[in-house]
């Protein structure tokens, strides 16, 4: 299992980038975080959001190849699916794909994630989803060029 922790925006942080708490928990939403900078791992992303990140985005897990930190409570609506939908109805997962961390061992570590938000949040198998369902972005960018698979958690 994944070492997971919390550094969990502040409330009035995150009313400027998501849109509220009323998330229906329907899908979990894969990501990728297409940022390859040495450094830029789970706790760099967690930190970003915690700083006030300067893009209309937001996500409520982000995981690498050491640990999952959570940054938003899964009632939030963060902005990452591309869709009203997707942001209204889904859990966002980021994987790091940093060039100082081993990706797929990220990956790994992310289905042992997405397999515990399906039992916490009672969450069918067939709504874990790429960020590509929803807005026909090339996202989770590795996953879909064939690098790796989420099969793990089945």
């Amino acid at each position: 299992m994944v070492t997971i922790r919390q550094k969990l925006v502040t409330a009035s942080q995150a009313v400027k980038i998501t849109n509220g708490k009323n998330n229906a928990k329907k899908y979990i939403v894969v990501h990728e975080t297409d940022n390859t900078n040495i450094g830029a791992d789970a706790d760099a992303h967690a930190r970003l959001q915690v700083n006030g990140n300067s893009r209309q985005a937001s996500w409520h897990w982000q995981v690498d190849d050491k640990e999952a930190v959570q940054s938003f409570e899964h009632y939030w609506e963060c902005w990452g699916a591309g869709t009203y939908i997707g942001n209204k109805q889904g859990i966002q997962v980021e994987i790091c794909v940093n060039s100082d961390g081993n990706y797929l061992k990220a990956v790994q570590n992310a289905a042992s994630l997405i397999a515990k938000i399906i039992k916490d949040e009672n969450i069918a198998l067939q709504n874990i989803v790429q960020h590509n369902y929803f807005s026909g972005k090339n996202c989770p960018r590795n996953i879909r060029a064939g690098k790796s698979t989420l099969d793990a958690i089945y």
